[in-house]
């Protein structure tokens, strides 16, 4: 992966313009799609599968009259008054609205058989408006329409309320978020110590949330999304995309103050700390695709639309940011000798940094360090056990509003429970008396404890359903409407066996509740799924069981500390002033759900963040506990500035908020800040550094099992080191074949060391035991390398493999063809000059091959050597190692015929030695593989290769135990190599045609 991002890194930044430039007509494209296709967000909840949404569905379909939406006009009079002296008005008020679109009847409170309508005092009244569509299908207009004829009405000292009628939109800007972005900014600017570097992850960020919303706005048209769901991912995008571009660019700053390219430096950054953000961002964006596990629509497309903000956030860092870094330069160095400089240069544990200082106090005595910080945090977590779920209704929305108003008038009125009431839906089809239907439907509740009023029952047209509306004495919200709705649901086997039919409870008290079982019964399953995954992908990466399983700990008790202290201030009141809590009582259902997938992928982000560090000096050095205290401070700054920006972000969604967002807001604040302060910068420390080596252990089986994620950009420095390997001719020319202490995967041999140029000869032979086609395999791109230099046609392998197959070809002896000897006849038709070249292979070796290896087998070898030898490929494998001498050679000098002068060829054969016309030939002898392992070559040893230096002196020593044989005159200028293997053994072979002795 860190290869990959290296590539995109690097185009980004030498293309910057052309990348930034195709950014902004993406934002462009998604703002003008949002006002042309963009549809109205929901705020309604569907809930399929549960008894209320049943009983929605069935009133649909068959009871449409009472299916739409409702709304209310509240007619209060003035102090000490009461409300029939204004009877006129409010009748004139009540014929207007019924001319109103969609309206299909006025209920008001003078009406004729009308009861219930006004107040025991005689002060208030209200009129019901019956629309023929829901709520939600109304427009703006149509709720302007309603107050416009409300406020006429409004004189003499009447005073006017609406409920059921949407809130006009919200005027002015809400500086509060406004706030979360200067603080983001302020803290940027400490970390940096540059208006430079702190401006370009806001602009990243606010870019990356710009392209969100807007996809949102343009979803909506076409699918039903949330009013929660763009202010979630606003939030979500706006923190991880501050956060991940710091990341990157405090990489890149630390790299370029030791004077990296700025360019190189830019896709450097992407592919080390971009990998950390890639998986970072990979864990929250599995949470949050796992709320589908609950199987809530709403909640589903909730979290699709945060994990999409989520994405939007990591590719504009991976390519708007280098893309900004390299056309910026050298201008984001810190300057030499500044405070900034200073910082970078900390990382490196050289100075006394306050992340040294904490470090050092908090690994000092791990035991009580760990004792204190899980006591602590388990004190905190206890409220949660008094933790209730609703749905909020016009009670949690901001004092002073117009939606908030008429509730508590309402309530005020005629009782907590008038703004919560039950509708109760029944199936009569299958009874013939529908009168005592009706009656025993009524008379069910009219006993039961806690309620106010039922409704008489009221049967639909065709007479096969009726409803009944209760009003409960408590409100929504309360528990004692809780039990009032499993009270009635408890009773309806009885009744259905009484009466031959049942009954069904919906209503949106019903629904919240129907809402907070659901949730509590999916809270297991996704901790199971979403958890699970993410253990699997912290083991692949840190290869360590203890890291996901403290990662993991730590987790949850984040988050029992933040349930516990949104349980405090939103339940139980605790600072609900100062914070600005639009009503203190149970928080919003999926509350608890929601924060779990968001601060998971969250925790995980400062667990990459810092245990990476931790893991890479782990690697370095070898000391866990040198690990521990060097990575910590590595990345304690970083860590500590993305904590509090995100806590800044969330945290500016409370004062003002609704009450949808506002727990949510505040509990990823209090979970962030908990998160990284306590767990990650506090016990996560003191337990690597208790678990010692321990910590970084990984059972054997497991260690092969998993794969070798690179998250520290080790393959990035790798192929960095491979390019820079770039040996000369003595005419400053590439080599065709060029390989220093090279070990190929299946080769089963030494390293090996060769120099060839184009044109050559290259014999690879040895001992019984190695495997010489293995070697030309990986010379055509067909085979690993695993250690040290090899490279082909001046492509370095394995980085440019696929580079290299498009110019070279592998002849192999197939496989299986004796038992398909048909498939010789469906081939492709011979390029030119190659029928020659195979009638001539046939005609003089035909016979041979055809006893040695079978007619199928041999007309496929000879058939692909054909088209090998007059294709425009630069070299050719060929893997001859079954093949007797005699017979190889006449094979060459057919193929050498045809062959241009500047092919290379690679043959691999264990026999005599070999000669293809004036080619020189270079003989690589393999030597069984040593039995101690060899030790990697180092990126100090990657001295680059000097074209005087013959293969033999530069790669090998003399073998004591050799039959002696002549050398090649070793150039006095070359510097012997030290690390010079004595298994890869070099051998001269004269060419009669060339005239020339050559050593491999």
């Amino acid at each position: 992966m860190a290869t990959l991002l290296y590539r995109i890194g690097r185009f980004a930044a030498h293309r910057g313009i052309a990348v930034i430039v195709g950014w902004i007509v993406i934002l462009g494209l998604a703002i003008t799609g949002a006002q042309l296709l963009g549809g109205t967000l929901a705020s309604s909840f569907a809930i399929p599968g549960t008894e209320s949404q049943q009983a929605i569905d069935m009133l649909d379909q068959r009871f449409p009259q009472a299916s739409g939406g409702s709304a209310k006009i509240i007619y209060v009079a003035p102090t000490g008054g009461q409300i029939s002296s204004f009877q006129p008005q409010i009748e004139e008020a009540d014929a207007a609205l019924a001319k109103l679109g969609h309206v299909t009847s006025v209920t008001g409170p003078f009406d004729e058989n009308v009861t219930g309508q006004v107040s025991s005092d005689g002060s208030m009244a209200f009129a019901t408006i019956q629309y023929n569509v829901p709520t939600t299908s109304l427009t703006a207009a149509d709720d302007a329409a309603v107050v416009a004829i409300g406020d006429q009405a409004a004189t003499g000292g009447m005073t006017v309320a609406y409920s059921g009628v949407t809130d006009p939109p919200a005027e002015g800007v809400n500086y509060t978020e406004a706030a979360g972005v200067v603080i983001a900014f302020i803290v940027l600017l400490i970390t940096f110590g540059s208006l430079l570097a702190a401006g370009m992850p806001l602009i990243t960020a606010l870019i990356g949330v710009a392209i969100t919303t807007t996809t949102i706005t343009i979803a909506s048209g076409f699918v039903s999304i949330s009013s929660t769901a763009p202010l979630l991912a606003t939030m979500l995008g706006l923190a991880v995309g501050i956060d991940y571009a710091l990341f990157i660019v405090s990489r890149h700053r630390a790299q370029l103050i030791r004077g990296m390219d700025p360019k190189e430096s830019a896709a450097i950054a992407v592919a080390t700390a971009g990998s950390a953000v890639v998986f970072a961002a990979l864990t929250v964006i599995i949470a949050l695709l796992g709320l589908a596990v609950v199987q809530i629509p709403f909640l589903t497309v909730m979290g699709v639309g945060a994990a999409i903000s989520v994405v939007v956030a990591v590719v504009v860092a991976l390519t708007l940011l280098p893309a900004i870094m390299g056309l910026l330069g050298k201008r984001m160095t810190p300057k030499a000798g500044s405070r900034a400089a200073r910082r970078e240069l900390a990382a490196e544990g050289t100075h006394r940094t306050l992340g040294a200082r904490w470090v050092a106090l908090i690994t000092a005595k791990p035991v009580i360090t760990v004792a204190v910080v899980v006591t602590g945090l388990v004190i905190v977590a206890l409220p949660a056990a008094s933790m209730r779920l609703t749905l909020p209704d016009a009670g949690y929305d901001p004092p002073g509003s117009q939606s908030r108003e008429g509730y508590d008038l309402l309530a005020q009125g005629f009782g907590p429970g008038f703004n919560g009431p039950l509708l109760v839906t029944a199936d009569i089809s299958k009874t013939l008396d529908i009168s005592g239907a009706l009656t025993a439907l009524h008379d069910q509740f009219t006993g039961l404890s806690d309620i106010v009023s039922v409704s008489q029952a009221i049967p639909n047209t065709t007479a096969d359903m009726a409803i009944v509306s209760i009003i409960p004495a408590s409100a929504p919200d309360s528990a004692q409407t809780e039990d009032l709705v499993h009270t009635i649901r408890d009773l309806a086997p009885a009744f259905a066996d009484k009466n031959g039919f049942s009954y069904q409870v919906t209503g949106t008290t019903a629904v919240g509740i129907d809402v907070s079982a659901r949730l509590a019964d999916a809270l297991l399953p996704f901790a199971i799924v979403v958890v699970g995954l993410c253990l699997i992908l912290l083991t692949i990466v840190f290869r360590s069981l203890a890291v996901p399983v403290s990662a993991t700990i730590g987790y949850l008790l984040s988050v029992g500390a933040s349930f516990g202290i949104v349980t405090a201030i939103f339940e139980w009141g605790w600072l609900a002033d100062a914070l600005g809590v639009a009503k203190v009582g149970p928080v919003i259902s999926f509350f608890p759900i929601l924060l779990m997938a968001v601060l998971f992928g969250l925790a995980m982000d400062y667990q990459v963040f810092l245990v990476s560090r931790m893991r890479e000096e782990f690697v370095k050095s070898g000391d866990p506990h040198i690990a521990v205290r060097h990575g910590f401070i590595g990345a304690a700054r970083v860590v500590t500035a993305a904590a509090c920006i995100m806590f800044a972000v969330f945290a500016s969604f409370v004062p003002g908020g609704n009450a949808v967002l506002q727990p949510i807001a505040l509990g990823l604040a209090a979970g962030v800040f908990i998160d990284a302060f306590l767990v990650r910068m506090t016990l996560i420390p003191a337990l690597m550094m208790l678990l010692g080596r321990v910590g970084w252990a990984l059972p054997a089986p497991l260690r092969r099992a998993l794969p070798n994620v690179d998250l520290e950009g080790e393959g990035v420095r790798e192929m960095l080191d491979a390019s820079a390997w770039r040996p000369l001719d003595e005419d400053g020319r590439p080599f065709a074949l060029a390989a220093e202490r090279a070990i190929l995967e299946a080769a089963e041999s030494a390293s090996f060391g060769v120099r060839a140029a184009p044109g050559d000869l290259v014999i690879v032979t040895g001992a019984a035991s190695t495997h010489p086609e293995a070697v030309v395999a990986a010379l055509a791109g067909r085979q690993r390398v695993l250690s040290g230099h090899l490279r082909v046609l001046d492509e370095p392998l394995p980085f440019r493999a696929a580079a290299l197959r498009r110019h070279s070809v592998l002849v192999v002896r197939p496989v299986g063809a004796d038992a398909d000897a048909g498939s010789v006849a469906v081939r492709l038709p011979l390029p030119p000059g190659a029928l020659s070249v195979l009638e001539r292979l046939r005609c003089d070796l035909g016979a041979e091959l055809d006893e040695l290896w079978g007619a199928a087998v041999a007309q496929e070898w000879s058939y692909q050597l054909a088209v090998a030898a007059v294709s425009t490929v630069r070299l050719i494998a060929l893997d001859a190692t079954g093949i007797p001498t005699a017979h190889l050679q006449h094979a060459l000098d057919i193929v050498q015929s045809a062959l241009p002068s500047g092919t290379t060829v690679a043959v691999a054969h264990h026999g005599a030695r070999l000669e293809m016309g004036p080619r020189t030939v270079v003989v690589v002898e393999l030597r069984p593989a040593p039995l101690v392992p060899e030790e990697p070559l180092e990126p100090a040893e990657l001295l680059p290769a000097r074209a005087e230096v013959p293969a033999a002196a530069a790669e090998s020593e003399p073998d004591p135990n050799a039959d002696p044989e002549p050398k090649a005159d070793p150039d006095p200028n070359a510097d012997p190599d030290p690390n010079a293997d004595p298994d890869a053994k070099a051998h001269p072979q004269s060419n009669p045609n060339s005239g020339e002795e050559v050593t491999a």
